[in-house]
């Protein structure tokens, strides 16, 4: 014990002293031995009172240095060392002071350097750790080794952690419990739970498993483990370890034991087992710390099972708000909703909405609070929550939901327009959206309708329908629709939607039923549907839910449907109806009745039943109206003069009436019809200029440039034109009227005037419109001017551009031209072009004919042939078309040099007809037949044209000079004289006939002189 406290102690032998000094330094030599004796033997106070007489002996060291003085020193220092020590076994208030009075007097001691551990050891046994903890900060460590070392550290480490100086004591632990001191598993106990409370359970729960044969701490250590396996999710190692742990754990910790069962079971959705382990919890708990977790788990359990009740009395007593009593909120609202409790649902749900700890339960709770203040009819509660939400969680996966509940909201509020607004920004709707959109915008139309707004409200009713949730309102949008509709006049639309509304079912549950067939008769009527309209007034006439009012019209419009339809004795039964009930409309339906009367040709009757509605009705809307059938009936009477009369008597008497400018055309036509036309002009031109406004004006100003037109006089109905307010014409119809002109001259065949006029019309118009049209007219009055070559720049000008409606035209005439000109090859170029290009094909049957005779006056046979073969094959040739292809093949052929397939084909066309074709062929034939000396068959097939081709003078004529050519080969001057003196006799063509046959005649008569 006494090497505990002495660090250095040296015994030295004294020399030289003196007999005085030697008996003093006897005394405290035997005082300090006797005083570690004391110390030895923990008799302190005994022990002090030695040391205390070593420390004030009057003997002091010699100034020499010699070593008794070094001993009498260090004698000295240690006696006032050990006195201090045992004041603080002693537990004397002056301890600290003797040991500070030390430190002070020998700050080099040995002992100064353990006096801070020795004072902090004595302070850690009387559990006074601050003080410890000051104490041991003064030690230097460094100086301590051994048992002393691992002594200081657990002592300093404990200390910190009985002061909360966690930071402090987790290192001298972590120096400690991997060591084999005595302090090694008290170490590994503190160091576990210091990375316990710190949240390092992989650490913690390492340390702790190391203690599990441990009987110092067998008591709690089981606790910390099985709460780090739950920390750490290891559900399984919970329940192993855990429940046989409980059986022979500290009773102090069953109870936490319980509820780390309860919660792994809970935390694995066994809630039958973690419901008996927290009944057990809460047993020996007796709710001394059962805490917002363990309420909300269990209130979860309870709703899980359907026990309601239990579950809300759990919840309940959550208080202090966290993530659990968030949690709680969120379950004990719709706990509350199963038991009917809206109104304290909404509440929690409230209170889950205004914590932060977790964002979708704040999220859930918001909406939750929202839609329960909907049902409770809280609207403007409603209305703020949901709108929050929306701003708030724009990116909620519970937005479109939030949305349609925004709208739901609207509609309660009758806010239909913003409801529309915001469930239209969901992409994808639900039933729920859906319905909720169904309605909002069938309301919304209904809005729109009102304000007659009649295209919003379609475009709302057409949304409603696209979403058919509810039948009625899918049928009563589909009705309002087709009420819209036929507002805008789309009647037919309105007749689909009203017939589409009529074969819903739903659509009889609606007040509205009834009328849709009014209103589709009317839409149909509109539609000029007359059959179906008659039909769905028929419909509505026969079914329930109408009043008189409509009645009446109903049957004035199923009247009208017969008259259009010109089912007139039909109409004639629904107008009597009208005419018997003396309702409203009666001068209507005379009207009506007199003019079926007049269709069916009965004009005296018809104006008999109109006279009587001017007598009846003087004032009537229809008075005008009547008045001018009578007139016009006059006037198909043949009666003009009345008709006229009547007319004119109209006018007088209703100089206001829509019908005046009516019977001033009607006057002015008849006029125009009996070549009066310069009455006819003065009666239109007062219609132009005192109803300029009306439509009969326009009819008027048309006709007076008829009249002008008529006289090829367009300069002068501009000119008149130009002077009324109707008149003001554009370029283009001022260019219309002008080509008009020069074109009706042109159809009437006046050349001449034609060409004039299209002159003057590209001098006036210098981009004409009808350009192509004009420049046609003139190349063609050219040519029938004769004056073809200054036509070719017009025909060019037009074939130019190969889309124009003259292109082909164009390209026959010009083609015309040539081929009369004789000029093949240019003719050939316009043929082919023609022939590639034409859309018609009777113009690409007059190119292919017309390059098969072009090739063959070129002599190119084989280009002849092709076309022969081009107008055989093509499918629109007629016969003579055949005809002529065969009779050009066999003059390719003679040029070709084949006269076998020539006399071949020539005799086949000659066989099949007598035309000019067939004679020209048999001619040629003949011909062929002379040339080979084969004279007498010649002369047989020459006869056999005379005979049987006689009306084909030409040919005949020439077949006669062939026979003298055939009677001079034979040596018959005689007979080939007389044959060419008859064809000059009776021959009066202006061709080459008669110049040929006198010149052969001559030849003969000089020959025989």
């Amino acid at each position: 014990m006494l090497r505990k406290y002495i660090l250095a102690t040296s015994f030295v032998c004294f020399f030289h002293l003196a007999e005085a000094q030697q008996s003093e330094w006897f005394n405290i030599n035997q005082a300090y031995k006797s005083g570690l004796e004391l110390f030895e033997k923990k008799k302190y106070v005994a022990a002090s009172e030695q040391f205390s007489r070593v420390e004030q002996s009057r003997l002091s060291p010699s100034s020499q240095a010699l070593p008794e003085n070094e001993q009498i020193s260090l004698l000295k220092e240690n006696a006032q060392f050990y006195q201090a020590v045992c004041a603080l076994e002693l537990g004397n208030d002056n301890a600290e002071s003797l040991f500070l009075n030390f430190i002070k007097e020998n700050p080099a001691s040995a002992n100064t350097k353990s006096a801070y551990f020795q004072i902090g050891k004595s302070y850690f046994d009387r559990k006074n750790y601050e003080k410890a903890v000051e104490w041991f900060s003064k030690t230097e460590a460094g100086n301590l080794a051994g048992r002393e070392a691992d002594e200081y550290r657990f002592k300093l480490g404990y200390s910190y952690f009985v002061a909360k100086n966690y930071n402090g004591a987790e290192p001298l632990f972590a120096e400690l419990k991997d060591g084999k001191s005595e302090y090694a598993e008290s170490s590994i106990y503190y160091f576990a739970y210091l990375n316990y409370l710190s949240a390092d359970y992989q650490t913690a729960l390492t340390e702790f498993e190391r203690l599990k044969n441990s009987t110092r701490y067998q008591a709690s250590y089981p606790y910390y483990i099985s709460a780090l396996y739950f920390l750490d999710k290891r559900y399984d190692d919970v329940l192993a370890y855990t429940i046989p742990a409980i059986e022979t754990i500290d009773q102090q910790y069953k109870a936490e034991m319980y509820r780390i069962v309860a919660a792994t079971y809970f935390a694995k959705s066994d809630f039958k087992s973690s419901l008996s382990y927290y009944l057990k919890f809460q047993d020996l708990d007796k709710g001394k710390t059962q805490n917002n977790q363990d309420n909300y788990q269990l209130g979860y359990i309870y709703v899980q099972q359907k026990e309601y009740q239990k579950a809300i009395t759990e919840l309940e007593k959550m208080s202090t708000p966290d993530i659990h009593y968030q949690n709680g909120m969120i379950v004990l609202g719709n706990a509350l909703i199963k038991t009917n409790n809206k109104q304290s649902a909404r509440n929690a749900f409230f209170r889950a909405s205004r914590l932060d700890f977790d964002p979708n339960l704040k999220e859930e709770g918001l909406l939750n609070y929202a839609k329960l203040s909907q049902e409770l009819e809280f609207h403007t509660v409603a209305l703020d929550a949901v709108q929050e939400f929306i701003k708030t969680y724009p990116r909620s996966p519970r937005i479109n939901e939030a949305k349609t509940l925004l709208g739901e909201v609207l509609l309660s509020t009758r806010n239909f327009k913003e409801a529309v607004n915001i469930l239209e920004t969901i992409q994808n709707k639900n039933e729920e959206s859906q319905m909720v959109y169904q309605r909002v915008t069938y309301f919304r139309g209904l809005e729109f309708y009102n304000e007659r707004a009649f295209e919003n409200s379609i475009s709302m009713f057409m949304r409603s329908q696209n979403n058919p949730i509810d039948p009625e309102i899918t049928a009563l949008a589909t009705y309002w629709l087709a009420e819209a509709m036929f507002e805008v006049r789309k009647y037919g639309e309105s007749v689909a939607q009203f017939e589409k509304f009529l074969a819903m079912s739903a659509a009889r549950k609606t007040d509205v039923y009834n009328y849709a067939n009014y209103a589709l008769g009317y839409s149909a009527f509109q539609n000029e549907s007359y059959s179906k309209a008659s039909n769905y007034f028929q419909r509505f006439l026969s079914g329930n839910d109408k009043d008189q009012n409509t009645i009446v019209d109903a049957t004035l419009r199923l009247a009208d449907s017969y008259f259009v339809m010109k089912s007139y004795d039909a109409a004639m039964a629904q107008y009597n109806k009208i005419i018997a009930w003396n309702s409203p409309g009666e001068d209507y339906a005379l009207f009506q009745k007199g003019m079926i009367q007049g269709l069916q040709g009965q004009n005296d009757v018809k104006i008999a039943t109109h006279e009587s509605l001017l007598r009846k009705f003087p004032n009537s809307n229809y008075s005008d109206d009547a008045g001018f059938e009578i007139a016009y009936t006059y006037f198909v009477k043949g009666d003009n003069e009345k008709s006229k009369t009547d007319l004119l008597s109209l006018i007088e008497k209703y100089p206001r009436s829509s019908y005046v400018p009516r019977a001033l055309v009607t006057i002015g036509l008849v006029q125009y019809n009996n070549d009066e036309n310069d009455a006819a002009l003065t009666t239109f031109q007062r219609v132009v200029q005192d109803y300029s406004t009306t439509d009969e004006a326009k009819l008027a100003l048309e006709s007076i440039k008829n009249i002008y037109l008529d006289k090829a006089d367009a300069n002068g109905f501009l000119a008149y034109a130009n002077t009324t307010s109707i008149g003001n014409l554009s370029t283009s119809e001022q260019d219309n009227i002008t080509f008009q002109a020069a074109n009706n001259l042109f159809l009437k065949g006046d050349s001449q005037g034609a060409f004039d006029a299209i002159n003057a019309y590209f001098d006036k118009f210098p981009k004409p419109i009808y350009e192509k049209h004009a420049k046609f007219i003139r190349a063609e009055s050219l040519v029938k001017l004769g004056r073809p070559d200054e036509a070719i720049p017009d025909y060019t000008f037009i074939l130019n551009d190969w889309t124009s409606d003259y292109t082909e035209r164009a390209l026959i005439s010009i083609s015309k031209l040539y081929l009369n000109q004789k000029k093949y090859n240019e003719a050939v170029v316009y043929l082919k072009k023609l022939e590639t290009t034409s859309e018609y094909k009777a113009n690409y049957s007059f190119a292919v004919n017309n390059l098969m005779q072009a090739y063959s006056s070129m002599n190119m046979p084989d280009d002849v042939l092709k076309y022969v073969k081009l107008v055989r094959l093509f499918d629109r040739s007629s016969e003579d078309d055949k005809n002529r292809a065969g009779l050009y093949g066999g003059k390719a052929y003679l040029m070709k040099g084949d006269t076998t397939t020539a006399v071949k084909e020539l005799s086949a066309v000659a066989a099949q007809t007598t035309t000019a074709i067939g004679a020209e062929a048999l001619y040629t034939v003949a011909n062929v037949q002379y040339l080979k000396k084969d004279y007498k068959t010649s002369q047989k097939n020459i006869l056999d044209l005379v005979k049987r081709m006689e009306s084909q003078d030409y040919w005949v004529a020439k077949a006669y000079i062939l026979l003298a050519d055939n009677y001079v080969a034979l040596k018959d001057n005689f007979q080939a004289k007389a044959t060419l003196q008859s064809v000059l006799d009776n021959y009066e063509g202006k061709d080459d006939v008669l110049p040929t046959a006198k010149s052969k005649l001559e030849q003969l008569n000089t020959k025989n002189k």
